[in-house]
């Protein structure tokens, strides 16, 4: 299927808005913004949050469900200081409606004390698809290139 270039580009940086979205509701504790980023069926796969190997318990990072997935980002950092930085987005339009992605991340993470938690670099895998209000991230996962804890 051909898209016409300017659609794609257009897509291509709604896709890039939305993600820009979900960073700053994360950080700011937008929790309703940060929800309204994901499509209610979406999946995350966060198991990759703290380490470069997923977590032993990888099931209890996996989330389903918008509501859900907003749930968690909530519980695992309200009470902390967080900047994500998302930049290099790459992103492949497979239709008008849906999309996939490959994102560079930094985080830095301080906890209530302003003392360093987590400092990590990598990469956010997504996929996306085109609603009636807008573009919204359907699969979501964190890899890790390196993570540097408690510096």
């Amino acid at each position: 299927m051909s898209i016409d270039p300017v659609t794609r580009l257009i897509a291509i940086e709604e896709i890039k808005q939305l993600k820009a979205r979900y960073f700053r509701c994360m950080d700011t504790k937008d929790y309703a913004g940060l929800r309204a980023v994901f499509a209610d069926d979406a999946v995350f796969d966060a198991s990759c949050s703290l380490s470069i190997e997923p977590a032993e318990d990888a099931e209890n990072w996996t989330h389903s469900g918008g509501d859900n997935i907003a749930a968690f980002v909530e519980s695992a950092v309200d009470a902390l200081r967080t900047v994500h930085h998302g930049h290099c987005h790459e992103i492949e339009l497979l239709s008008e409606t849906e999309a996939h992605g490959v994102i560079a991340m930094e985080d830095q993470i301080w906890d209530a004390e302003g003392k360093p938690f987590l400092h990590g670099m990598g990469h956010y895998h997504e996929t996306y698809r085109k609603e009636a209000d807008g573009w919204k991230i359907v699969t979501s996962r964190i890899s890790r290139l390196h993570v540097i804890v408690g510096e």
